[in-house]
């Protein structure tokens, strides 16, 4: 199915909300050639201080989130990804993760934004960004697998 035939089966709330994405996805493109990353961070989120070796295990353990969470969290997450996905613009995971954390903050619902680092299998540092709530993925989880979380942000 083409996307405008998609597009008139959304409600007008899912179309705004596409269009919120969208905004925000070349609003936080743009911030990040102009900008340095760490004023766009500090003017949005909170630095995670780092796990302790014996808290380590307990990272893992994260607080549960209510079902109202969890479904705005989807909401943002299909609206991110699809406008990301059908776009002539190519918005990595970065500016993915902003938006969608910018749109759940708007919303009440907390999450994290995690950055992580891995090799290349040539042996280059490679970096990675994904947004979570609760102990699940929002956007860029399906690629995180592989990737040590380095900083975090609430």
């Amino acid at each position: 199915m083409k996307l405008p035939a998609k597009m008139v089966r959304r409600g007008p709330a899912d179309l705004l909300l596409a269009a919120e994405a969208l905004v925000l996805l070349a609003f936080y493109r743009v911030c990040l050639v102009l900008i340095p990353v760490r004023v766009i961070l500090r003017s949005i989120a909170r630095a995670q201080p780092p796990a302790k070796p014996e808290n380590a295990a307990m990272e893992a353990v994260k607080s549960p989130a209510s079902q109202r969470d969890l479904q705005l969290a989807r909401r943002v997450q299909w609206a991110v990804c699809a406008v990301a996905r059908h776009s002539v613009v190519e918005f990595v995971c970065f500016p993915q993760t902003l938006a969608g954390y910018t749109m759940l903050r708007r919303r009440g619902v907390a999450s994290t934004m995690v950055y992580g680092v891995a090799r290349s299998p040539q042996g280059e540092l490679i970096a990675h960004t994904w947004l979570m709530v609760g102990d699940g993925f929002v956007t860029g989880g399906e690629e995180s697998h592989g990737f040590a979380p380095v900083e975090r942000w609430t």
